[in-house]
């Protein structure tokens, strides 16, 4: 089936606990349930990309996804969440718009380990095995997931296209053994680009796969951590605001401020396309999604940590709008 027009969005929505939750989820978080106003706001913005796939990063789970589809999105999209590894209850969950025509599967890849160990950790397990013993320390799995989705044509038992999301390791060390969370998030992504290459061989390069999602960190083709290389290291790739060629400076979705005020804004969310592709992208129609007011105009950035939250996330919404697609 060929689609006029296809939008894929990957959207943080920072912290989606909505109540009512059922007895099969007893939740202890309710310091995190979003107030009922950015609930609404963030609502506003899905409806107005009109998405047919988004990725969602810290959905509060089913029950605050259940709700939000039903009561803020007009019951307009299918859902799919699979509980995955934070020890805060953010989740990863995927919206598809009802009446595509389409078949939909998620998969979760919450219980494939690492094969990643911090470094005390790898001493230890060395200092026993060299004594004959077996290793302590079993490798880390993801600290949430690969939410993967695939998705078929009516009927079809091969996908016609793949994603691949993710919300990888946060900068957060509490215990102080892994300076802003590089390691493990590098092991995070070099099991992504695994996952990526691992179904590229199985379906011989036909299909597209697409990585989105939260990545944490800057993992542009100019200006990058070292821990997102294996993206150019190992795939084709490229990141849809490099794509389209937006201005640096408008590649920022999140702002972060500093103690004297300074944004430290950076781009942490991406969407990472297939060159088979790139000319089906709609440019215009692609990039980082503004918020908007009731007129339907475009909110200045915030520049200051107080502007920041009175958004309905502090991250925004990226979007890629592809034509002729065909699934």
């Amino acid at each position: 089936m060929k689609f006029k027009k296809f939008t894929i969005c990957s959207f943080n929505i920072e912290n989606l606990f909505l109540p009512p939750y059922s007895e099969k989820e007893n939740y202890t978080l309710y310091k995190y349930e979003k107030s009922p106003a950015k609930v609404k706001k963030v609502a506003a913005a899905i409806l107005d990309i009109d998405p047919d796939i988004c990725f969602l990063c810290e959905v509060g789970g089913i029950d605050s996804l259940k709700n939000f589809v039903v009561s803020h999105l007009n019951d307009s999209y299918d859902y799919s969440l699979i509980p995955g590894n934070s020890e805060r209850g953010i989740e990863l969950a995927y919206l598809v718009k009802k009446g595509l025509e389409l078949d939909f599967k998620h998969f979760t890849h919450r219980n494939r380990p690492l094969n990643f160990n911090y470094p005390h950790e790898e001493k230890e397990n060395f200092h026993q095995t060299s004594m004959g013993k077996k290793a302590v320390h079993d490798s880390h799995l993801p600290s949430r997931d690969i939410a993967e989705l695939r998705v078929f044509k009516k009927g079809s038992e091969t996908p016609s296209l793949i994603l691949l999301g993710v919300h990888l390791k946060s900068h957060l060390d509490k215990e102080g053994i892994d300076f802003s969370g590089r390691l493990r998030r590098g092991a995070e992504l070099k099991q992504l680009v695994a996952t990526h290459n691992i179904l590229e061989k199985r379906y011989k390069g036909k299909i597209p796969i697409l990585l989105l999602g939260d990545f944490n960190g800057r993992a542009t083709l100019t200006a990058r951590d070292n821990e997102f290389n294996d993206i150019y290291d190992h795939t084709s790739l490229q990141d849809i605001l490099e794509i389209i060629k937006e201005p640096m400076e408008r590649r920022v979705t999140i702002h972060i401020f500093d103690k004297s005020g300074k944004d430290l804004g950076h781009q942490l969310d991406y969407i990472f396309i297939p060159p088979k592709l790139h000319s089906q992208i709609i440019s215009k129609e692609s990039g980082i999604y503004l918020y908007k007011n009731e007129e339907g105009a475009p909110y200045p950035r915030p520049t200051t940590l107080y502007e920041r939250y009175q958004q309905p996330s502090d991250h925004f919404p990226v979007v890629c709008t592809l034509k002729n697609l065909e699934l």
